[in-house]
């Protein structure tokens, strides 16, 4: 019989991961609205094609006065946010641009914009993209230290400790019906986020001695001043346990920033594993035993 503590363990520690991810999310999807980060990445998109138009002297106007036009236009079409009311351009279809451009410039502005509007929305794709990863890395950065989620920390109290694995485990279920709830738009409101991120921090609670807990200004002084827990503790000591969490935290950070449909999707694969393991296992004990396998 195959033994499955350690797939267990393994699976344990991905709803851990997936838990963090979602607070990563939730966070990220706040920080992104708040700072309109897809809006700016398309208006500089579209300053750089009308930069690349402006070379080939087809407008005499500069690019950031197109810009503002457009998005003027936009903003009369209902395209604003929704406490200031400031013009926000998450997407933009070709057809739009050019009957704008039509209307406040020129037809032949419109048809050399439609001509290089794919190319240079791919460069928005390509700058967005690396947008949000530097905003994930930050994030998962700041939620790791908070809650001091070392990752060696939480393996090895996971490893050890049946109870807290198996409490972890029954979590899977409420977790992935946090995962279908969860909606970016709802990160919007700052009760939402805050509730949101109550109950996903309960779920790490309820795992008991787990050890992710909200990192206070007094461990860290103690540490560094060899005070508290840390006092008579030899500088070398002190200084191979500090290399050790900041491995941690660096490994955490890392995981964290595969994003949460990641984890889930892994989660999903380990349960199949699981479940596959299982059915070999019953089957063999049955054989052996000369009897019918369970269906």
């Amino acid at each position: 019989m195959p033994d499955l503590k350690t797939l267990d363990t393994i699976i344990a520690m991905v709803i851990v991961l997936l838990v963090l991810s979602l607070i990563v999310q939730s966070v990220q999807s706040l920080i992104k609205k708040y700072l309109k980060l897809k809006s700016r990445s398309l208006v500089d998109s579209l300053s750089d094609l009308f930069a690349y138009v402006d070379s080939q002297t087809l407008v005499a106007k500069a690019p950031a006065e197109l810009v503002e036009k457009v998005t003027e236009e936009f903003k009369k079409l209902g395209r604003v946010s929704l406490i200031r009311k400031q013009p926000m351009l998450d997407s933009i279809a070709k057809a739009d641009l050019t009957k704008i451009l039509e209307k406040v410039e020129s037809k032949t502005l419109a048809d050399e914009v439609d001509k290089w509007f794919d190319t240079a929305m791919q460069g928005f794709e390509e700058r967005y993209t690396r947008h949000m990863k530097s905003v994930t890395i930050v994030v998962s950065i700041v939620v790791v230290v908070l809650l001091n989620a070392n990752f060696f920390q939480v393996y090895h109290n996971i490893s050890t400790n049946d109870v807290m694995r198996n409490a972890i485990l029954q979590k899977r279920d409420l977790v992935q019906q946090q995962l279908k709830t969860q909606s970016p738009e709802a990160a919007t409101q700052a009760e939402a986020l805050k509730a949101e991120l109550t109950q996903l921090q309960k779920y790490l609670d309820e795992a008991p001695g787990l050890g992710i807990r909200l990192l206070r200004p007094a461990q860290i002084a103690d540490f560094a001043g060899a005070q508290g827990v840390w006092k008579d503790v030899p500088f070398r000591n002190r200084l191979s346990h500090g290399i050790k969490v900041i491995g941690g935290f660096a490994i955490m950070v890392m995981l964290l920033s595969a994003g949460a449909p990641f984890w889930q999707d892994a989660l999903e694969s380990l349960f199949g594993v699981k479940n596959l393991l299982r059915k070999k296992s019953d089957t063999e004990n049955v054989e052996d035993k000369g009897g019918q396998p369970r269906s």
